[in-house]
């Protein structure tokens, strides 16, 4: 680990104000003496939104900051800009998002299990802090709380939300995030599919965390539903085309029509028991409903609508 090169990946998009309040996190995170870091902003506006941010962060930032314009509108565009500038450069990415900031001791849990491990990428958990206090059906909900493990537990996947990732294990991928899924999300838990299938070992460190913060046009029923159906479209999608282990067409269509049975129950039961727990029903019929889009080849472009600023 002595000297590790390490780059800090962030992908935005017209989010300049977020993208201050996490290079103001970055500016706080302990780093450990043998981590050398750099900070590399991809800017996916046209529009060069970023730039400014940037140069003024070069003013205060301790780690310096390399920035990337990626004209070419997409997620995996911007993230494989990234990645043409980190491969070949630093041993390690850490990927977080625009609207989060990390744990001040983010970077050295990820670094410390990944050494304890062996592992060739480790995700962490990533917790919900609200712009403005939510309706009180959505803290209910409990939809915006990710997926806990105990540190060291194997994973079969990832997102670029919270992950630390070996450029090494990466280059020896036959490609990298897949370009045609430019707006509709899922490009990152594609990714780390093939990475683990490829025999790349994926831990988890309950330590390593980030904080998502969500703005108000996102703390609503209609924005919970339509990302619900977005994942169940672009996880289809993926199966779809995969291949090998994928599961059939018969096999999604099966799940498909599950989540909407049994979502149509909770939200059934829900009714009795308050909004929170009707919401859940729905998000989990909306995510059934999404799988069967998928698999007729019908996706949904979430990502076209920025939220935050």
């Amino acid at each position: 680990m002595t000297g590790a090169r390490v780059d800090i990946s962030v992908v935005t998009c017209q989010r300049p104000r977020a993208l201050r309040r996490l290079l103001g996190g970055i500016q706080c995170l302990e780093v450990p003496p043998e981590a050398r870091v750099r900070v590399l902003v991809v800017d996916n506006d046209a529009g060069a939104s970023a730039r400014a941010v940037c140069a003024d962060a070069e003013t205060w930032l301790e780690f310096p900051l390399h920035y990337v314009h990626e004209k070419r509108r997409g997620i995996p565009q911007a993230r494989n800009a990234a990645l043409a500038a980190s491969l070949g450069e630093a041993e390690f990415v850490a990927f977080i998002d625009d609207d989060e900031v990390p744990d001040p001791d983010w970077l050295c849990e990820l670094l410390q299990t990944q050494r304890r491990y062996q592992a060739d990428a480790v995700a962490g958990p990533n917790e919900p802090r609200f712009e403005r206090r939510p309706p009180r059906w959505v803290e209910e909900s409990r939809l915006f709380e990710g997926v806990a493990h105990a540190t060291g537990t194997t994973l079969c996947t990832a997102y670029t939300h919270n992950v630390l990732v070996s450029t090494r294990a990466l280059a020896e991928l036959d490609s990298l995030f897949d370009e045609s899924m430019a707006l509709i999300g899922g490009s990152d838990s594609e990714l780390f599919e093939r990475f683990a299938r490829a025999g790349h070992r994926i831990v988890w460190s309950s330590t390593a965390r980030t904080y998502e913060w969500i703005p108000g046009s996102r703390a609503r029923l209609g924005w919970l539903l339509r990302r619900a159906f977005r994942i169940g479209a672009s996880t289809a999608h993926v199966a779809r085309h995969r291949g090998g282990d994928a599961p059939g067409s018969a096999r999604i269509a099966a799940q498909a029509g599950w989540c909407m049975l049994k979502g149509g129950m909770q939200l059934l039961l829900g009714l009795a028991h308050g909004r929170g727990a009707a919401a859940r029903g729905l998000h989990l019929m909306a995510y059934g409903a999404g799988r069967t889009s998928g698999l007729l080849g019908w996706t949904y472009a979430e990502y076209r609508t920025i939220h935050g600023e």
